[in-house]
């Protein structure tokens, strides 16, 4: 197999040591210790001649969207401290199979979340629980898009705290799990990933103190999701 090139990255954004590639499905954030599968770090290692590289907020790999990158130990510090204080935005867009009669009002979904190591599945933890950790998900009804595979919600999802699989498993306890994820979801004919995507990043560079917005579109359309039908 050949090895991924860097130019591959789509970059969004780079300014004073801080990047935001648009990671496509099926590409790791980050490798793991010993591990050979290509990751958006080791590529951009590649492709900035640079050491010191950081993905600030992991996705998934088979989650497409914007991921923020750091190239320097100040920046990722200033932009861990600046997520870590609510001072910065992460919106997504979600497919999800969902009743006909879901309304439109924002709603927060808060359920503390376990995840078992062995397995890398999460799951809402017990009452009392001691090992939940808080977790907070706002969902805002964007469309609803009828199709052979039932009535879908196109959602857009903002995590107010960054659980591993937090949309994903908030969306199942919700009653609106995502299309296409083999761990929480709804599988669909021809779909091979699940439905969410990363579309929007607002946050402030925190050398420059430039205000920042960057987007990305769901890499797919209305027209496909009225074709959606069961496996």
């Amino acid at each position: 197999m050949s090895r991924p090139d860097p130019s591959s990255l789509v970059v969004g954004y780079e300014r004073d040591d801080l990047v935001a590639i648009d990671k496509p499905a099926g590409l790791l954030s980050q490798g793991g210790p010993g591990a050979r599968a290509a990751n958006v770090v080791d590529l951009a290692r590649r492709r900035f001649g640079r050491d010191a590289v950081g993905v600030l907020h992991r996705l998934d790999r088979n989650v497409s969207g914007l991921v923020l990158v750091s190239l320097a130990h100040d920046v990722a510090e200033g932009m861990s401290r600046a997520f870590a204080e609510g001072r910065g935005e992460r919106r997504y867009e979600a497919v999800a199979k969902a009743p006909r009669a879901l309304g439109g009002e924002a709603r927060v979904i808060e359920a503390p979340l376990v995840k078992d190591a062995r397995t890398n599945l999460v799951r809402v933890a017990a009452p009392g629980e001691p090992e939940a950790k808080e977790a907070r998900t706002s969902v805002v009804l964007r469309e609803r898009v009828q199709a052979p595979l039932g009535w879908l919600a196109v959602l857009d999802c903002w995590p107010l705290t960054g659980r591993s699989h937090q949309i994903r498993v908030h969306l199942a306890h919700a009653g609106m799990p995502l299309v296409g994820d083999p761990k929480y979801g709804v599988a669909a004919r021809g779909v091979s990933r699940p439905l969410l995507h990363a579309t929007e990043l607002v946050f402030v560079h925190p050398r420059t103190r430039e205000p920042v917005r960057l987007s990305s579109r769901p890499p797919w359309s209305t027209e496909l999701l009225r074709g959606l039908r069961r496996p």
